[in-house]
């Protein structure tokens, strides 16, 4: 409890923005390298949050579910819930390897005229691994905190 409100839909807040705000982020970077130069120590900071959130999430609604009672539309609110950590794994270690990216190109030796050296040959093969990771864990995190939003909603305001 804090200030006498469970910890539950305090925590699960920091999922329902940085889930979302990380996914947008992970998007971005893997599709347009400008910004990703630019937005890679934010989009990592709120996809760590995110993950981090997660867990802490679902382990605070354990006592939640205790004190409220067991109900249909709680048991399926908990079920949803356990369904978005794979997808905020999937889109932290996206972010994760675009932010690895960006720092191996970074210290790729440049030619004696200044200009970029030849790109490795698994750079393309990598680029479009971690483009297809952000797509998955982003939308698919996105879309499972959406439907376990709705059914804690549901849980909670139902009669």
């Amino acid at each position: 409890m804090v200030f006498g409100l469970p910890l539950h839909p305090l925590v699960a807040h920091a999922v329902v923005v940085c889930v979302p705000l990380a996914a947008l982020g992970a998007i971005l970077m893997a599709f347009w390298p400008a910004a990703a130069r630019r937005l890679w120590p934010a989009v990592l900071f709120v996809a760590t949050i995110g993950l981090i959130a997660v867990p802490l999430t679902t382990q605070s609604g354990e006592p939640l579910e205790e004190r409220v009672g067991e109900s249909e539309l709680v048991e399926a609110h908990a079920k949803q819930g356990e369904q978005v950590l794979p997808f905020a794994i999937v889109l932290w270690l996206s972010v994760a390897g675009i932010c690895l990216l960006i720092y191996r190109l970074r210290r790729t030796p440049r030619s004696p005229g200044g200009t970029a050296g030849p790109r490795p040959r698994w750079l393309p093969i990598v680029t479009v691994v971690l483009a297809v990771m952000a797509l998955v864990g982003g939308v698919g995190g996105v879309v499972e905190v959406v439907l376990a939003g709705h059914s804690g909603a549901k849980a909670v305001w139902t009669k």
